[in-house]
């Protein structure tokens, strides 16, 4: 009986070490398959992304602005080419309110003096058209302008100036050849604020009016290019 028994606890006790050793044999086989399934999971996820922080430094800007005032006055010099007659030196002044900061309102006078035209030329000493009194150009006028293209000017990294592109219209009189006649303007310019009471402006005007001094009642082009200044106050 006591040989029974002891053979009974060896058996069982050969059992449980055989299903030790099969299952560390079977973990043994499984680990290598184990890290070689996490190898290959790792070898097919994408690299992680770099982000690079760019180094911008902000630009500081000196930049010009108009003044809270909303009147401007100035002069200007330029050409004038006097249809019919040469191109003259041109002086004038010229008063701004800016109603809007798109639209203003505008009053210029400007003074020439005619040459002599391609007949007078060809004619010699004796042939005079116009006596010298009467060959005095001025005009004023009236004119409405808008700001078709307000902008920036750059002159270096760190000074720019506020700018605008604009057009005018307007109505005036011209006094020529012992002649006042009733003249449309058109024109365009362009202006830079260099300080915020200082501006410089560049212009290109149409005066129309007709005239009879030499031909009859026929419509003239008198073209004007001038530059100036204007302070605000």
């Amino acid at each position: 009986m006591e040989n029974r028994s002891e053979h009974v606890f060896l058996s069982a006790s050969l059992t449980a070490r055989s299903a030790t050793s099969a299952l560390l044999l079977a973990g043994a086989l499984t680990l290598p398959q184990l890290a070689n399934a996490q190898d290959s999971d790792d070898s097919t996820k994408p690299a992680p992304v770099q982000v690079i922080a760019p180094e911008v430094e902000p630009r500081s800007i000196r930049e010009a602005d108009i003044d809270a005032e909303f009147f401007e006055i100035g002069a200007f010099a330029g050409m004038m080419t006097i249809d019919n007659f040469s191109s003259e030196p041109l002086v004038g002044v010229s008063a701004a309110f800016h109603a809007t900061e798109d639209f203003f309102l505008q009053f210029n006078y400007g003074v020439t003096e005619a040459g002599l035209t391609s007949f007078e030329e060809l004619s010699g000493a004796n042939v005079r058209l116009l006596t010298d009194s009467d060959r005095k150009y001025s005009y004023y006028d009236f004119l409405v302008g808008y700001n078709i293209f307000p902008g920036e000017v750059f002159f270096s990294d760190t000074l720019t100036f506020n700018s605008a592109f604009y057009l005018v219209g307007g109505v005036g009189n011209t006094d020529f050849g012992g002649e006042s006649n009733f003249t449309t303007t058109l024109g365009t310019g362009f202006r830079v604020v260099l300080l915020d009471w200082l501006t410089v402006h560049v212009d290109f005007r149409d005066h129309m009016f007709k005239s009879d001094l030499i031909r009859e009642s026929q419509l003239t082009h008198n073209i004007e290019l001038s530059s100036g200044f204007t302070l605000f106050f």
